[in-house]
């Protein structure tokens, strides 16, 4: 048996898959739980308007001419994936069956850059790298473990996969906020292209790619709808969700990815915010990272000028840097509900 598959790492799988079910209500409550402290808050800060929390989109455009960048560092494992079966494996032109493995222990580096070019209309731009450790094992390559009884480790191949994507897209405010005590809202939407880890079966229960020394490429579409309702100065809450289609899974039984998200805001000084966010599904070239928990400290130095740093469940860390631009500061004091 695979050492990754023993009693003891079962049974903290289970463990942890069980943890991360009891995070989720968890994480609503504290959302609750911030909105009230905004409403108890005697501050006087003035929340400033940012294209997205620690890793979830907002429905706030920069403005015109204001951008908003931001990287991350993410610790992303899976263990083996490994077949029952033989499977076909393409190497050098010629199909033979093997036992293939899959192994990710890597970080990933989510890179993004939005820019406002209008009111309503941002720009997006962004890519995701990663420092590798992602191996597909051909375990018995040379066919020679069974017939000599010679160490298995001998009778295997591994090869390095690449991972990594480029994105491009745009998000639109559709409906701004004028203080009418309805939320803004805006629709968005970006495409993913590039190589990324081939961790899913198809319904044969065999690898997507037959050539583990290529790579898998891949091109997905990631369109969304999020809302942000604002609750006097001090808080904002946040919601969306999106559906991913990819390349990827067209061969599997989970064609799309549907993704929910929310969030909030609560100003903890004149200058400072607390942010908390959670989602079901997020894409980084490629692989889905599901039940997204993240934490941040947003400080704004002036009017024009905020940045945040934060950590999240995955483990790791985001930061962001905006500059707001022409509009995107303006807000009207007259109808604030509280």
């Amino acid at each position: 048996m695979h050492p990754n598959f023993s009693g003891a790492n079962f049974r903290r799988t289970g463990y942890a898959e069980k943890k991360r079910h009891h995070n989720t209500p968890a994480f609503i409550y504290m959302i609750c739980g911030l909105l009230l402290v905004g409403m108890a808050s005697p501050l006087s800060a003035q929340l400033p308007a940012v294209p997205h929390l620690s890793t979830i989109q907002t429905a706030e455009p920069v403005g015109k001419g204001g951008s908003s960048t931001s990287f991350g560092l993410l610790q992303y494992s899976k263990v083996d994936l490994l077949p029952d079966q033989r499977q076909k494996v393409n190497i050098g032109g010629f199909e033979e069956l093997h036992r293939v493995s899959l192994q990710i222990e890597t970080f990933l580096i989510p890179v993004r850059f939005n820019y406002g070019l209008t009111d309503e209309l941002d720009l997006v731009l962004g890519g995701t790298f990663s420092t590798g450790g992602v191996r597909k094992t051909v375990h018995d390559f040379y066919n020679v473990a069974e017939e000599t009884d010679v160490d298995p480790t001998t009778d295997r191949r591994v090869y390095d996969q690449p991972l990594f994507d480029g994105v491009i897209g745009l998000k639109y405010n559709i409906k701004p906020d004028r203080n009418d005590g309805f939320p803004s809202i805006s629709i968005g939407g970006d495409t993913q292209f590039g190589y990324t880890a081939d961790d899913r079966l198809n319904t044969d229960n065999e690898f997507l790619d037959y050539s583990p020394a290529d790579g898998f490429p891949f091109f997905g579409i990631n369109t969304y709808m999020v809302g942000t309702q604002r609750f006097g100065s001090l808080f904002k809450l946040h919601a969306g969700v999106g559906v991913f289609l990819t390349s990827k899974l067209l061969k599997t039984t989970d064609f799309f990815a549907l993704n929910w998200q929310v969030g909030g805001e609560v100003a903890i000084a004149d200058n400072m915010w607390l942010l908390a966010d959670f989602s079901r599904e997020l894409p980084y070239a490629g692989i889905n990272v599901t039940n997204f928990i993240g934490l941040a400290l947003r400080y704004e130095v002036s009017n024009t000028l905020a940045f945040q740093l934060g950590f999240n469940s995955q483990p790791g860390f985001q930061f962001n840097l905006t500059f707001g631009g022409e509009k995107a500061q303006a807000i009207d004091e007259g109808n604030l509900l509280f």
